[in-house]
């Protein structure tokens, strides 16, 4: 449901990814994740009692929609929808997802570190390094 990772496509950024199998996840940076995090408990709340609930952050939104008892969090014109079940869930683990991009964040001189010395140590294939020659990389310092 959640997870935090570095995108490299994203000049290495570290983001909060929520979303499913068939859709395409979405991307939330810190200041996103923390007014999600803020207002997570309102939406859950508004939901659980039919009532309209709206928050918006320039680009992200979060709101209940009509009778259907679902939330909807929106990145742009891209948006995940959540059961009540499914929001307390996501509720109760939110304080992890925010210590991971923290943790994440913190590690950043590092990783763009390593991502310097293995672009000079290994050849690369296509955009990929393999988890072999990562291995033996990291085995070696």
């Amino acid at each position: 449901m959640g997870k935090t990772r570095y995108y490299a496509a994203r000049g290495n950024q570290p983001l909060a990814e929520f979303g499913g199998a068939k859709k395409l996840p979405l991307l939330l940076d810190a200041q996103q994740l923390q007014t999600m995090a803020e207002n997570i408990a309102s939406l859950c709340s508004a939901l659980s009692t039919n009532e309209h609930f709206s928050k918006k952050d320039g680009d992200f939104k979060m709101n209940t929609t009509g009778s259907y008892r679902i939330a909807r969090v929106y990145l742009g014109k891209q948006y995940l929808s959540f059961t009540y079940g499914e929001l307390c869930n996501l509720a109760y683990i939110m304080y992890m997802i925010q210590n991971q991009l923290t943790f994440y964040t913190a590690a950043m001189p590092d990783v763009i570190a390593y991502i310097n010395t293995a672009h000079d140590s290994v050849t690369f294939c296509g955009a990929f390094l393999h988890r072999k020659q990562i291995y033996q990389l990291l085995s070696a310092v």
